[in-house]
């Protein structure tokens, strides 16, 4: 096996590895949620892509600070980590949602039929309140292309800058942030907001969580084995 299989091979397990973990996670809460509304016959909302959005943002951070320097240790070029990562990254998100909406769809479908009445609230259900398959898969692809990119962008900044350096860094955005909000005329954009096409909304997102993850690449393709140390 070569170093570029080696690569994919060592990411795409661990991809597996957490996809299985956070998909038992979901599949068994449905199971909770399915008992309690069929037992006690109630009804009720709740979520189930809190787990499934968290092995994501898991997937991308514990998969960039410790398969890094593994990888890299096997021969691999950064370069090539990156393509593996960004590639498995792409089907961590797809696999991702496929299960997610498997499970959306088999509970619509009990719903139909009157044998359960519990309900997912589901990112989709801000575009149309009626089920839509696609729009509702498309949206929470974009929703975990977003997670995606915001999960990887700060653990990079983090392994490239150091924490001391990184924390500046995230507390001056966070004030600049603040600023805006305290400052800015929130009714202005409530109504934008409010107006806005949440389909086109949600695929800008999407493509912000990408650019936010392609933006890693040009820090990661000579960046070095070991993260800076506290005190940087």
């Amino acid at each position: 096996m070569n170093a570029v299989k080696g690569t994919n091979r060592l990411i795409r397990d661990d991809m597996r590895l957490y996809l299985g973990i956070f998909s038992s996670i979901a599949l068994m809460l449905a199971v909770v949620y399915l008992a309690i509304g069929f037992i006690f016959d109630v009804s009720y909302t709740t979520q189930l892509f809190g787990p499934m959005y968290g092995g994501i943002c898991t997937f991308a951070i514990g998969g960039m600070i410790t398969l890094f320097p593994v990888a890299i240790g096997m021969g691999s070029t950064r370069i090539q980590f990156m393509k593996s990562f960004y590639m498995n990254s792409v089907w961590m998100v797809a696999g991702t949602m496929v299960i997610l909406h498997v499970a959306y769809f088999l509970l619509h479908l009990l719903q139909e039929k009157g044998i359960v009445d519990v309900t997912l609230y589901q990112p989709g259900m801000l575009y149309s309140s009626e089920y839509h398959f696609l729009s509702y898969l498309w949206i929470d692809l974009m929703c975990g292309f977003l997670v995606l990119g915001i999960s990887v962008f700060p653990t990079v900044c983090w392994m490239r800058l150091g924490m001391r350096n990184f924390f500046i860094m995230f507390f001056g955005v966070g004030l600049m942030i603040t600023l805006i909000v305290v400052f800015a005329d929130l009714g202005e954009w409530m109504k934008w907001f409010a107006s806005v096409n949440m389909m086109t909304l949600f695929t800008v997102l999407g493509c912000i969580g990408g650019a936010l993850l392609l933006s890693t690449y040009p820090m990661m393709k000579n960046a070095p084995l070991t993260m800076k140390s506290k005190k940087d």
